[in-house]
This record gives structure tokens, sequence and C-alpha cells, in this order.
């Protein structure tokens, strides 16, 4: 049986903040001691800008794990013994690409919220998350099936798609101890006629509440409406600042509005990465192996070591309404420091 999710529920379960803020959230800054936890943009370095430290790093890193998915066709059982599924993801090979689909009863459209994808079976991330510990991988495409398009309604979910890698499999705010877990996590939203929101996030801390602002739909804040809610959402973004969304502490938000920029970032196969450096103080994503956002996040996984004691788990996952909906995958790869 499929699993349902609420338009009004998929912030919690997915961290799927809620997107209409008109502001582009590249970078932030948060101060503080090396001791704790805190978050703060990265600077240039040892006369290396931030690509350039991310080239030199990428190069010296072994593949810990590698997935082309040209072998794991049903009879192989690699991808069985190599993911463990979530939610209601499925899984199929086709033409030596991997396809996670959500697919649930008719009718055709956009309708009730799927939520599903896989975890890796093993930690393959280095114990404590030493060193670098870094994932990449190619989207190809998201389709769905053809419907009558008088359905469609503006601020509609067209998709979402999450990468974490953290200390249990799935994504942010599906963890089961949240104030043990540890994980960081990049995910995209796509709304119709409102644009496509990439975010860069890590879990909250108890003390995060203390440190940071939030929005309508965290713990603690004043009874709104949904209206209110999405319009508090949009307040703290514009601030530029880091702030919280429960269950997520969002460090960076891209906004693309423009049918040319979207296109450009999901019309085509285009390669995202997340990696973790300086033993998990510092977090960034790419697009195509360009860096995007990096922040340092001192104290976030040193505050609870013994999550990561055996390392990590990667989980790729997806969400959307429509009656069969499928995103198009392909090359992963799990790179470590030696």
């Amino acid at each position: 049986m499929a699993m349902k999710i609420s338009i009004k529920a998929r912030c919690t379960v997915f961290c799927v903040f809620v997107m209409t803020a008109t502001a582009l959230i590249a970078t932030a800054s948060c101060y503080s001691s090396d001791d704790e936890p805190g978050e703060k943009r990265q600077p240039k370095s040892a006369g290396l800008d931030i690509q350039s430290q991310h080239d030199k790093l990428k190069r010296d890193l072994r593949i810990q794990f590698r997935n082309d998915f040209s072998r794991d066709d049903a009879s192989s059982g690699r991808f069985d013994k190599n993911w463990t599924k979530l939610q209601d993801g499925q899984s199929r090979m086709a033409d030596g690409q991997w396809l996670l689909e959500l697919l649930r009863q008719p009718p055709p459209g956009p309708g009730e919220m799927l939520l599903g994808g896989f975890g890796t079976t093993t930690k393959y991330f280095n114990p404590q998350l030493t060193g670098t510990n870094g994932v990449e991988v190619t989207i190809v495409s998201f389709s769905h099936e053809d419907y009558d398009q008088a359905l469609d309604k503006p601020g509609q979910l067209v998709q979402a798609w999450s990468m974490t890698l953290g200390s249990w499999r799935g994504m942010v705010g599906g963890q089961e101890d949240k104030q043990t877990d540890r994980g960081v996590q990049l995910h995209f939203d796509l709304l119709r006629d409102d644009g496509l929101y990439i975010y860069l996030v890590r879990g909250l801390l108890p003390e995060d509440y203390e440190k940071y602002p939030k929005d309508g739909y965290s713990p603690g804040s004043p009874s709104m409406t949904d209206e209110q809610k999405r319009a508090s959402h949009i307040e703290a973004a514009e601030k530029g600042e880091i702030f919280i969304s429960a269950p997520c502490l969002c460090l960076a938000t891209r906004v693309y509005r423009s049918e040319q920029e979207i296109d450009d970032i999901l019309g085509r196969s285009r390669r995202y990465g997340l990696y973790l450096t300086d033993d998990a103080k510092s977090v960034y994503w790419t697009l195509d192996d360009k860096v995007m956002d990096k922040f340092d996040i001192t104290g976030y996984f040193a505050s609870s070591p013994e999550s990561v004691r055996d390392g990590a788990y990667l989980s790729i996952a997806g969400v959307a309404g429509y009656q069969q909906n499928r995103w198009t995958m392909d090359d992963l790869e799990i790179r470590v420091s030696p």
C-alpha cells in the first residue's frame, strides 16, 4: 500500500520547506567558536579558492563505492544487495540507468504525495567521517504519466528529490533518535508556477532554537494559518540568515524562477555532489563539479561522535504526487579520503 503524504505534511516528512522566497540565499554568516556547533560561510584559505580546494581534494580521494547500474538487472540481485528500500520506493533498471519510481493507483495526474527511496545497505563513508567524504550522482531526468493539465494548480509540488549523508537511512526529519543522529542533506523542490528551490541543510540540535531564527513551521512558533506560516518562511529567507525550518537547519537556498533557468538545471543531465571535509567540520555541494555553497559546521558531528563511529549511510529519495513518478539516475560514486 502506498504511503500517502498530504501537501501540508510534506515539509515535516521530507524537510521540504515552503518555497516561495523571492530572495536567493546563497550565503549566510553566523560566528561561533571552534569548540561549539556553529555555522558560517567558508572563506578562501591558503591562497586557494573554494573551487580549487575541491579540485585538489577530489584528486586525492579513492572510490569507496561505485554503481553505474549497467549490471544491476533484476536477475543479478546486485541492487538489492547494495541498497535498502525506504518507504514506497521502487527500483528498476533501463538502458543501464537506475529508475527510482513512486507509483500509485489511478487516476492519473496530481494527487496525494508519495515518498520513497533507497539507502545504502553498508556504511560506505569513513568511520568518524574522518578526512573527506563525498558522493556524486547524475540525475538524467524526471518524468510522469500524461494527464489532463486542467488538474494543475499554482504552487503545486511537481517533484522533490534528496540526497542525505547520515547516521541513519532516510531523510533529515526521519531519524529515529533526533538527539543523537547526525546528517546533512541536499534537496531540491520544484513547485508549479513558483520555481525551483535547492537547499543545503543539516539536522537540528536542541541548542539551535536558542541560536537561530525560526519560521512558522518550527516548534515554539505562534499558532498560524498555512498562509501565515508561508509568509514567515519567506520573511526568514529574505533576511539571508541561517534559519530553522523544522526539521532542518537551512544553511543555503538557491531559487530559480524563470523557465529558462529551471530548464537549464532540470531539463538535461546534471551531476549533483554532497561533500563533508575536514573531519566533517565543513559541508558543501556541487553541481557538475562546481562548488555552489560551502559552510563550516564545526561541532555538529563532533557533538555525537558515536553516531558516525562506523561511518554513515547514503540515502536517495523522492517526493511527488503523480500516478507514475520516475527519477532516472546514473553513475553514482562515493569517494573518501584514503
